[in-house]
């Protein structure tokens, strides 16, 4: 899978994996903040932004995949710093584990290790059935948006909202219900957290409703090397929605690593 990406700065290499549905354009802020000291790398994750979009089930060890075969295109050997939101969490989780020698430490952002339960596969399915009859995702898109952000950022910086909808709504809707497909079937890695021995961020907002600081929280204590930042102003989209108390605390991690 050959993934559209942006590369910018030097150094130590970050990896940035974005939620759903959106791309890598999430990330313009900790892109120009981060590149001052580190390579940072945001691919679009298969079946979205400019990345190619089969028709078939994302799962998170695919996604996972896609990743590391980018970095082996890109000549990157050594373990890297891999950060995901949401499902990009997912995806940095999958990484850590099927392919821990490649993951030097972790940022895990407004994420969870839990799976699906059966009600919420099945509501993921049966949305993907509905993407796809209608040929795009502006139905999904426009019922996510009240989820996504968090009600600061709705009540104060309604302007904050259109730009990442718009770029929501040029998901595919193969790339959509793949994606959606692929969380729905994603495994419990709540026990496998502490198999994960890197130095790892956990990153919630205040505000997020679909992975809320409780659960930020366990995960966080779950993992042997685990610390918490709950993050002000924010909801489901941090980096987003708060992006200077992210990037700080982003590079407060990186700097701390050996």
């Amino acid at each position: 899978m050959l993934l559209a990406f942006t590369e910018q700065g030097s150094g130590p290499v970050v990896v940035l994996l974005h939620g759903f549905p959106l791309s890598r354009v999430m990330w313009a802020e900790q892109l120009k903040t981060l590149s001052e000291s580190y390579r940072v790398i945001a691919p679009d994750l298969r079946g979205h932004g400019e990345s190619p979009a089969p028709d078939a089930a994302y799962t998170m060890d695919l996604m996972a995949d896609d990743v590391v075969e980018l970095l082996d295109g890109l000549g990157v050997s050594e373990p890297v710093v891999v950060g995901g939101l949401s499902m990009g969490g997912y995806v940095a989780l999958a990484m850590a584990l099927k392919h821990p020698g490649r993951v030097r430490a972790l940022m895990l952002i407004d994420t969870k290790a839990a799976a699906d339960s059966p009600e919420a596969a099945q509501t993921r399915e049966e949305t993907a059935q509905a993407v796809l009859k209608a040929g795009n995702s502006g139905e999904v898109v426009a019922a996510m948006i009240p989820k996504l952000f968090g009600k600061s950022t709705l009540a104060r910086h309604p302007d904050r909202v259109e730009p990442l909808k718009a770029e929501m709504e040029k998901t595919s809707a193969s790339g959509v219900a793949g994606a959606l497909r692929g969380m729905a079937i994603r495994p419990d890695r709540r026990e496998q957290l502490a198999e994960i021995a890197v130095p790892t961020l956990v990153i919630v907002g205040e505000d997020d409703v679909i992975a809320p600081p409780a659960e930020a929280r366990a995960m966080a204590e779950a993992l042997p090397n685990g610390r918490l930042e709950v993050v002000s102003d924010a909801g489901h989209l941090a980096p987003y929605e708060n992006p200077d108390a992210v990037d700080q605390a982003i590079l407060g991690f990186l700097q701390g690593l050996n």
